[in-house]
């Protein structure tokens, strides 16, 4: 997944865990960044909090981690440990939401569809395509649902879709600054305004959009700076989203 995978610089992670367990953890900081802020913004419009909260937001871990451990099983090998790592994070997180959901794990179930179209399209057009990246981004989105459902006991279509398309910005932006040409400027900048008029169709708080001008500046007067502090401009506005999202929801 491209993007705000720059969030956190690698630098910054430094771990005691030995080099083959390093090895199936995910290092898209950005992605687990997204995570983060999205279940945030589930309990902030939720308003509410349950010690359950923190067995999901392990659970979606889990399921994230995993893909690290997908990539290197679909890479062909013959190694089986890939496979087991894969099903064991599957297994774990499946059991801890159905400790946590019980009986109202099958209304979950329809969220299936965005997980399974991810992986279906990361088979057969690619990681970095970009249907892919987006569906990804649309993926780490289902925890902001997952987090209101569980304070409420209601599936949120309106928040999935405002956080998910907020979110999935970033693609066109980091495209656009990492590869200059005029295709990828031209969609970082008009992205915002697609994403306007859906906005105002689901009644979904526009000021929340705000922090996606940098995105259109980006685009249209491409400013340079270090990966590292693109990642955390991404970060910051992240939090602004949060914030005027949750505020205004």
């Amino acid at each position: 997944m491209i993007c705000l995978i720059l969030v956190f610089p690698a630098s910054c992670y430094t771990s005691p865990m030995k080099p083959e367990t390093r090895a199936y953890f995910l290092k898209e900081y950005g992605s687990w960044s997204v995570l983060f802020v999205a279940y945030t913004i589930g309990l902030g419009v939720g308003s509410g909090f349950r010690w359950e909260a923190v067995l999901v937001l392990l659970a979606l871990s889990l399921l994230i981690n995993s893909k690290q451990a997908f990539t290197k099983w679909m890479r062909g090998t013959s190694d089986r440990k890939p496979l087991i790592i894969l099903l064991a994070h599957i297994v774990a997180a499946a059991i801890i939401l159905l400790a946590v959901f019980g009986k109202e794990l099958p209304r979950l179930l329809p969220l299936l569809i965005v997980p399974a179209a991810y992986l279906l399209m990361n088979i057969f057009a690619g990681e970095h395509f970009v249907l892919t990246e987006l569906l990804g981004f649309a993926l780490l989105s289902l925890a902001a649902v997952l987090a209101k459902f569980l304070i409420t006991g209601g599936l949120d279509a309106r928040l999935f879709v405002g956080v998910a398309l907020y979110f999935g910005a970033g693609v066109f932006k980091v495209k656009a600054m990492l590869l200059k040409k005029t295709r990828d400027r031209t969609l970082a900048a008009l992205y915002p305004f697609f994403a306007v008029p859906v906005y105002l169709s689901m009644n979904l708080p526009l000021i929340a959009l705000l922090p996606l001008a940098d995105n259109v500046v980006a685009a249209v007067t491409p400013y340079k700076a270090r990966l590292r502090t693109i990642g955390w401009i991404e970060v910051v506005k992240s939090l602004l989203f949060l914030v005027l999202f949750v505020y205004w929801y």
